[in-house]
């Protein structure tokens, strides 16, 4: 009983410690995302005063009945240009946070199916060992339940097409059948 306790504590407690540094790495990242985003405000509102600046010193020639000339304006338009380097910059940053996150939350619904799937498989063999099942019956049975983990990358696709709904709920769940 004492065995069946510290077991359960220690599983109790290594999953609170998994979720918990999940948790802490994802408000990281979410907090970095923000702050990036910020940025891109910043950029986006320091670009629209280089445009006006540029804006009023074509209009002053106008009126003043001279003509616009290159040479003058482009002391204003580097700042624009070094401001559309930063914004690519920092996009690109975004760019690769959501792709580490997508693929963090792709590497979890693996480590979750293959820990469904070793339980089932674990319970198939207790079938088995009492006699409830055959040797072929179980080798069947594990093969299909198996079958979800070998055709895992199939299923996310199709589970991401769905959500973005590029594909409707009958040929989700169509498709879905074959693959399991």
């Amino acid at each position: 009983m004492n065995n069946f306790l510290g077991n359960l504590g220690r599983a109790i407690s290594e999953g609170i410690s998994e979720a918990s540094t999940q948790t802490s790495a994802e408000v990281q990242r979410n907090e970095q995302l923000s702050k990036l985003e910020i940025k891109i405000k910043e950029i986006d509102l320091k670009t629209e005063k280089n445009y006006t600046l540029i804006g009023q010193a074509v209009v002053d020639n106008l009126r003043q009945g001279e003509p616009v000339i290159q040479e003058f304006l482009m002391p204003l338009f580097h700042p624009i240009k070094e401001l559309d380097e930063q914004r690519k910059e920092i996009l690109e940053t975004i760019k690769e946070i959501k792709s580490q996150q997508a693929d963090q939350l792709k590497a979890q619904e693996l480590i979750k199916l293959k820990k469904q799937v070793k339980e089932e498989v674990q319970k198939l063999q207790e079938l088995k060992d009492l006699g409830v099942m055959d040797e072929d019956e179980f080798e069947v049975t594990q093969a299909k339940i198996n079958k979800r983990v070998n055709n895992f990358e199939k299923l996310y696709s199709l589970k991401i097409a769905f959500e973005r709904n590029l594909i409707n709920s009958d040929e989700y769940i169509k498709r879905k059948a074959m693959l399991e």
